[in-house]
């Protein structure tokens, strides 16, 4: 009988899958999965972790470049920004994000019909979209402010003014009107957060990358040295330390110079140098690395773990390489 690393859940039936690295991030031949999650805890990682992990994180960006993500997704991202970043008319307008083959790194920007406001003695544009605009934003509107749109059709303005007036934009103002148009080349700022869900994601397949190694071994994995992270992961319980680290570039201490380099995912999983600290380096498209704590002060039989699998889009193929973790 099957039994939940996560919750302790047994069941006579057997769970769900549960991959290691979730099809988001990429599907790839042999890839890993578990079969030591049960069915309501596999559920809750995809809805409450996944999906934001998966629309909201660094990581998310990148997806576009290996279009694992389309053009659509942008329009519900809600924490990552996208702004002009060059000097000129449009300079901090809103774009959106997508894929795009003809860009070189693989991701395009997209205009989206929007406003910008300044008043007399503003020195910055502030930019809106149809759906930013709300009664706030015409109360700041001063005598003498300037507005300007950028549309691609008088439709598009229309809609943005058929907004204004509906928020109680007056005859009274005096503002100056400036249509621009996009340009057909810029550059863009993009900032995105890293919050407390997405540490626990990331914790979440450190776990899963130890269930595997570990031939998904409940006795082992259901030590209560393991508690504190498999509780942050499940259940969102704050750790009495941090367990989730950033590293500013992967740190694999290669055994083999061939696995110098991978166009993917690199997962590695050991002790640390003192023999009491179980953790996890995880390095997400080449582009995020991080470090995860898995235990501190690993109380019971000690045994052997050293183990290391890359994820990589040239081959798509996941498989064991030699690596040197933590060390």
């Amino acid at each position: 009988m099957p039994t939940c690393v996560y919750c302790g859940f047994t069941d006579e039936e057997e769970f769900p899958r549960e991959h290691v690295i979730p099809v988001f991030l990429g599907s790839f031949e042999s890839s890993l999965t578990l079969g030591c999650v049960c069915g309501e805890c596999n559920d809750y990682f995809g809805k409450h972790l996944e999906r934001e992990f998966a629309r909201e994180s660094a990581e998310s960006i990148v997806r576009y470049r290996y279009r694992l993500r389309d053009a659509r997704s942008a329009e519900r991202t809600r924490k990552i920004r996208a702004k002009v970043n060059v000097p000129g008319p449009t300079l901090g307008a809103k774009v959106l994000l997508h894929p795009d083959a003809s860009a070189k790194s693989g991701i395009g920007n997209k205009y989206v019909p929007q406003v910008a406001i300044r008043n007399k003695n503003d020195h910055e544009w502030r930019w809106y979209t149809v759906e930013d605009l709300n009664s706030d934003v015409v109360q700041t509107l001063e005598p003498g402010s300037t507005m300007k749109f950028l549309v691609t059709s008088p439709e598009e303005e229309e809609a943005i003014r058929s907004r204004l007036r509906e928020l109680g934009l007056g005859p009274t103002k005096t503002i100056t009107r400036d249509q621009i148009q996009p340009q057909s080349e810029m550059k863009t700022r993009v900032t995105c957060g890293f919050d407390f869900n997405m540490s626990r994601c990331v914790a979440k397949l450190a776990f899963n990358y130890l269930a595997h190694v570990l031939e998904e071994n409940t006795s082992r994995l259901l030590q209560p040295e393991f508690d504190a992270v498999r509780d942050y992961v499940r259940y969102g319980s704050n750790p009495a330390q941090p367990i989730v680290y950033f590293s500013e570039k992967p740190d694999f201490e290669q055994e083999n110079s061939s696995c110098s380099f991978v166009d993917g995912h690199i997962l590695a999983v050991g002790w640390d140098a003192t023999n009491e600290n179980i953790g996890c380096a995880l390095s997400l498209f080449n582009a995020m690395t991080y470090r995860v704590v898995l235990c501190r002060r690993y109380g019971a039989l000690w045994f052997p773990l050293k183990s290391a699998h890359s994820f990589d889009f040239r081959t798509n193929e996941a498989k064991g390489i030699p690596v040197s973790v933590l060390a």
